[in-house]
Formats: structure tokens, sequence, C-alpha cells
């Protein structure tokens, strides 16, 4: 492991927290290397946090370079190189086209938009005006809905026939088990009808049209229990031997160094009654 050293509880070596680590993996100068090379099945995983770094185009660099090196002994089909995401569906956000672009200046916002946001930023509404309106569509909305001056209710997995795309890349479907409680709607119903509000109708009034469309933009998210292949790492082994690599000294640390309260992740498992007893439980037997 590089970075923090935490309690995983399983065995790992330590290589250091420090920025050279990765530097000198990727030069082969490292006495890990020789693992690297040798091993057959090796794996690469980066969380994410190292990419929102301001060097973070120099980590990716310097990371693709390490595993072009312990692809060497490898079988052709395996992949190396895994980036593991905090946050659920931001594989598939990426595959439609979704990118991470942040305003310099979040005070000039007028409208945020929290698409299924819970995972927020601390203070974020420090960061914004108090002019600016924020609309929360999702469900069992905590963070996100408690500071939404507008919340549109969204139906949860098991409400609705659905498409969603797991850590690894895989897409899956989800078929509807109960209906959405009260005013509840599918989230493609509720983008629908604001775009009709809003003057810019979409062309889409049922699922099969929504389907059409997603087929167009990633074809992929409809083959159902496939994993994508990455076409896309010899043209980024490419770029990041190309890329000049300029670190910082602050040390590779997470954000999150100890998972204290594993049954309450995730915005579902915070309101849900049977999470709260399990919480309950473990914090007695402590």
């Amino acid at each position: 492991t590089i970075g923090s050293k935490v309690d995983l509880t399983y065995d790992t070596e330590h290589l250091g927290d420090s920025a050279t680590v990765l530097q000198d993996l990727a030069a082969d100068k490292h006495e890990f290397s020789k693992v690297l090379r040798d091993a057959k099945r090796p794996m690469v995983v980066v969380g994410s946090v190292p990419f929102q770094r301001p060097d973070a185009n120099s980590i990716f660099s310097l990371v693709n370079r390490i595993a072009a090196l312990a692809r060497e002994g490898a079988d052709d089909k395996w992949r190396v190189l895994n980036v593991l995401h905090r946050v659920a569906s931001q594989v598939a956000a990426l595959d439609i086209g979704y990118r991470s672009v942040i305003p310099d200046n979040l005070k000039d916002v007028k409208l945020l938009y929290l698409l299924g946001a819970d995972e927020l930023p601390e203070k974020l509404l420090d960061y914004v005006s108090k002019d600016c309106t924020i609309v929360y569509q999702g469900h069992h909305g905590d963070a996100g809905a408690a500071i939404a001056d507008v919340v549109l209710p969204g139906a949860a997995y098991t409400e609705k026939t659905a498409t969603f795309v797991n850590t690894e890349g895989r897409a899956q479907q989800t078929r509807t088990a109960v209906d959405p409680p009260g005013m509840a709607r599918e989230d493609w119903e509720i983008v629908r009808a604001l775009s009709e509000i809003v003057g810019v109708t979409l062309k889409y009034n049922d699922l099969n049209q929504v389907r059409a469309r997603l087929n167009e933009v990633s074809p992929n998210l409809l083959r159902y229990g496939d994993v994508e292949q990455a076409n896309f790492f010899p043209l980024a082994n490419q770029l990041a031997k190309a890329q000049s690599v300029s670190m910082q000294a602050q040390p590779l640390a997470p954000l999150l160094q100890s998972l204290g309260d594993f049954y309450m992740t995730d915005v579902i498992s915070r309101s849900s009654p049977t999470m709260a007893k399990c919480t309950t439980a473990v914090n007695t037997m402590l």
C-alpha cells in the first residue's frame, strides 16, 4: 500500500506515503518493482482522492507507468489498472459524458441542482450565494435534501426499472418491486417534465425511448451483465510518458483514515431503522 498507514484488517506491505515512492516505482528503481514485474495477475487499485490534488495529472502519469510495468508479466486480457470511485454511479456518469467542472467562484452560481447528491463537501452553503436556489432530486435524501429550497422526490432502486453500473463498470438492471410512495417519480420522468417547463422538451416519453437515447450516447450501458473492456490503456500510457511530472510535497493520504460506522456509509443505510439497530449493537459490544 502507498499512503497513510491504516488498519485495513488484512495483511499489507506499506511502502510509504510519499509521492517519491510512485516516482521510484514508475522508474523501476524501487525494491518492490521486481514484485510487480514478476506478478502473473498484478492489480493496481487507485482511489479517486489522489486525482483531486493539484498534481493529479502527474499522479495519473506515474500510476499509468506503474501499471505498464506490472503488465509486462501479466496476461494480455488481465486488467491491471483500476480506479476505485467513492460515489455510487460515478462510473456511469463518466460513461454518459458528465465531467467535474467547478466554477472558479461558486458565489456566482444562481442554481445548484443536486441529482441524488448527499455526499456533499463540508460547509457547502458557505461557498454559495444566499440567493442561490438549491434543488434536490433523489430518494432517502439527508444532507442534500436538508439544504434544498426545492425537493423533487425520486424513486429508489426497488421502485423502478432502471439501469445501474457497479464499481467494476458492469451495467445492471433493476425491476420494480413496489410503487414509489406519495409524489415520488422515476428520475427520467422528473427530468422530462422539467425540460417541458423550461422550454427545452426532451424527445422521449417512455422508458423504451430513454433507452434508445442511452444506446446512442453510451451503448455499453445496455449490455447488462457485461464488463466493458477499457480500450484507453495504450493511449493513456503514451500520454503518461509524455507528461512532465511535478509532484507536491504533501503526503498521499485518503480523506477517510478510519471507518467509524460501517453500517452508516450511504444515504439509504443512514435512513434504515435496521442499520441503526446494527450500529447500536456494535457500539454496545465495544
